[in-house]
């Protein structure tokens, strides 16, 4: 292909998104009006999905056994380009990690490139990807063999800033419930088992487990149930934790360490131990080639995409198993105009601002640009391939 072709297919692919402005723009606020967790996000999937078949786009619904999945597809032969769209919120605090944007940026690049395609070999999939936030969907759909056909994966994540190689850690949850035995507190204590004192000692534990693990690695987490009442020795106590590390192999070793606070506060107050890890969120890794034709279009569009700060993380995402497959992207873009932590109330009010918008259609765009770059560039994608290994 003649980079004049090239530059033409871009170019219709930025009138693409920009043709639709105003419909994205009313996809991403309702669906920010409508916050969805895990497993749940039926309006948001089925919004996203009506607004790809109202485009000449067929899709295939409830992908993987997973009713709020779904695939569309387009093109012929290889390589095969995947881009995924998030869509679920957070419990109490809605769309604070602008999940409203990216969904629909990847819906938005998608279509680009489906109509920009004009005979070029290879296929550009479109991914509708439930429960990041808690459930790790796209682990389910790698396992239901969505990927195993796919090239390289792309998305873009909301932030604070532009960042071209964020760091999310490997991550895994913990849930844990304590089984005492219930009593009177005041007339006969002795009698019960106290399963929240259990759950107490296990978060002692833990603070002081924290100060000698690497300070690259993080535990934290929440009592979610604490009795009943101040009058009845708890029989019953539970608490969600994640346990994240960049590394793999010690994320392996703190789950031991971890789970030791709770089976010696066990032993400590005669309760019973009941506990549950979740699938892993592997560590992204960022695919510098892709990364780098990514931040090259992002220029073209008005944004410089910098290195990650030192000492810089961004939580999880099971876009890092993804990433662990397939070559992959998940850069950073700014949506607001001031430092503003993500899984806020302040990052969800930004991500229903015109700034935020903004930014998702040129993530939209960026990533449409890139995807074009990789099936039109033998070169880029064996480069890419070439680093992933």
């Amino acid at each position: 292909m003649t980079a004049v072709d090239l530059v033409a297919r871009k170019a219709r692919a930025i009138e693409r998104v920009d043709a639709r402005a105003a419909a994205l723009d009313d996809l991403a606020l309702r669906i920010h009006a409508r916050p969805e967790l895990a497993f749940e996000e039926r309006f948001a999937s089925a919004a996203l999905a009506d607004y790809v078949a109202s485009q000449g786009a067929s899709v295939a619904r409830g992908t993987g056994g997973l009713e709020t999945a779904f695939v569309s597809e387009s093109g012929r032969g290889s390589p095969t380009v995947a881009i995924l769209a998030e869509f679920d919120a957070l419990p109490g605090i809605g769309h604070a990690c602008g999940h409203n944007l990216m969904g629909t940026a990847s819906v938005a690049a998608y279509l680009a490139v489906r109509e920009s395609l004009d005979g070029l070999a290879g296929r550009v999939r479109l991914v509708g990807t439930p429960a990041e936030e808690r459930g790790n969907g796209k682990v389910h759909l790698i396992r239901a063999g969505v990927f195993a056909d796919v090239d390289v994966a792309m998305m873009f994540h909301a932030g604070d800033r532009d960042e071209i190689d964020p760091l999310m850690l490997a991550m895994v949850n913990l849930d844990v419930e304590f089984t005492g035995r219930a009593a009177h507190a005041s007339a006969k204590p002795h009698e019960g088992r106290n399963a929240l004192d259990a759950l107490l000692l296990s978060w002692n534990s833990l603070s002081a487990l924290r100060q000698v693990v690497r300070t690259d690695s993080r535990i934290h987490g929440i009592i979610t149930d604490g009795g009943l009442a101040p009058n009845i020795i708890p029989e019953r106590a539970a608490a969600r934790f994640m346990v994240r590390s960049p590394d793999n192999a010690y994320l392996a070793e703190l789950k031991t360490r971890v789970l030791a606070c709770f089976q010696g506060a066990a032993t400590a107050t005669g309760c019973d131990l009941r506990s549950e890890w979740s699938e892993t969120c592997e560590a992204t890794r960022t695919n510098a080639p892709l990364a780098e034709a990514f931040a090259r279009n992002a220029a073209t569009l008005g944004r410089t995409l910098h290195p990650r700060r030192p000492g810089d993380t961004h939580g999880s995402t099971d876009m890092g198993n993804v990433m662990s497959v397939v070559p992959g992207i998940h850069p950073y873009l700014g949506i607001c105009d001031d430092p503003t932590p993500t899984h806020s109330h302040a990052f969800a009010a930004a991500a229903a601002t015109p700034r935020a918008l903004e930014t998702m259609r040129l993530g939209a765009k960026a990533l449409a640009l890139t995807a074009l770059d990789v099936l039109a560039e033998g070169g880029l994608l064996k480069r890419a391939k070439g680093a992933f290994g």
